[in-house]
């Protein structure tokens, strides 16, 4: 569903986007360059990515189907060969490989190059971990690993060594998280979540691990409380609550909200709803979708 926002922080009734299956993961990203966002959807049950082009009036009429042959767990829009045109990066499920889909320019992939990497990859996190100035690739995987591919300048990536975690992860998020301008990871468990600092040549510190007295579904960054230092949010479903981690600069977390009564919160992020300067908390479930005005 779609919520058109009016500029005063009040939306639209939805639009809906009909898709033939259940969707697992979504993006945005204007593939055609015609300066409209337009939808990326993948199903973890079938072999295709489906690309609905944005009308530029809230519809999405025209859709293209690639084919990949094997389902998908992930996928990324970047422009990843510095030609300004998005390219598409998936995580294929079922198979150990990754799929990188060259961008002509027109929303059309003529070219694709496919990696194997040495584990199954999850999830995918696109961002570049040795200052170059090129978006490289992250992959969480089963086995306790996460994989960093360097971009070598062409759209080319090469397979790093793996960084071992201690535990089955969620999830990771790849950001600068100690204003040091090298990016770090954020790694996501059950019930904690752990940072790997970056030491700016795609190589990672050992883990510092913050434990949650709640169970966790999603963990999102943001700068909260308008100090230039990137704070972690994170959702706690079962136990009614979510929670904001304050960042003192260095990666430390001392201070925590704790925003109760919000039922079953799934995800929460923060976008600024109204155009006025000022990030709104936005949590969703899986029925309704709460923004509040965020007071920190």
């Amino acid at each position: 569903m779609i919520f058109l926002n009016l500029d005063d922080g009040t939306f639209t009734q939805s639009k809906t986007v009909s898709y033939k299956f259940k969707p697992s993961h979504i993006t945005t990203g204007d593939i055609n360059n015609d300066g409209k966002l337009d939808i990326i959807a993948i199903s973890s049950d079938e072999p295709d990515i489906t690309v609905f082009y944005n009308a530029g009036n809230g519809n999405f009429n025209n859709s293209m189907i690639i084919s990949t042959e094997v389902p998908l767990a992930d996928v990324k829009a970047v422009d990843i060969n510095k030609d300004n045109k998005l390219d598409l990066i998936v995580a294929c499920s079922f198979e150990a490989c990754i799929i990188v889909f060259l961008n002509d320019g027109d929303g059309v992939f003529s070219k694709q190059i496919r990696y194997e990497p040495t584990y199954f990859p999850l999830s995918l996190e696109v961002i570049d971990v040795n200052n170059d100035a090129l978006p490289d690739i992250i992959t969480r995987h089963d086995y306790f690993k996460i994989t960093v591919f360097l971009n070598t300048d062409n759209g080319n990536f090469i397979e790093q060594k793996s960084t071992s975690i201690s535990l089955d992860s969620r999830f990771i998020k790849a950001i600068d998280i100690n204003g040091d301008n090298k990016s770090d990871l954020l790694v996501g468990y059950s019930s904690s979540f752990q940072i790997h600092f970056g030491f700016g040549n795609s190589t990672f510190a050992n883990p510092i691990e913050h434990c949650s007295n709640y169970g966790i579904t999603s963990l999102e960054t943001a700068d909260f409380n308008n100090d230039n230092k990137i704070d972690i949010i994170l959702s706690h479903p079962y136990n009614n609550k979510t929670s904001i981690l304050f960042n003192t600069g260095n990666g430390t977390f001392i201070e925590q909200k704790i925003i109760d009564n919000i039922d079953r919160p799934k995800y929460a992020s923060m976008i600024d709803i109204n155009s006025d300067g000022k990030a709104e908390l936005v949590i969703a479930n899986d029925q309704t979708i709460t923004i509040l005005n965020l007071h920190c």
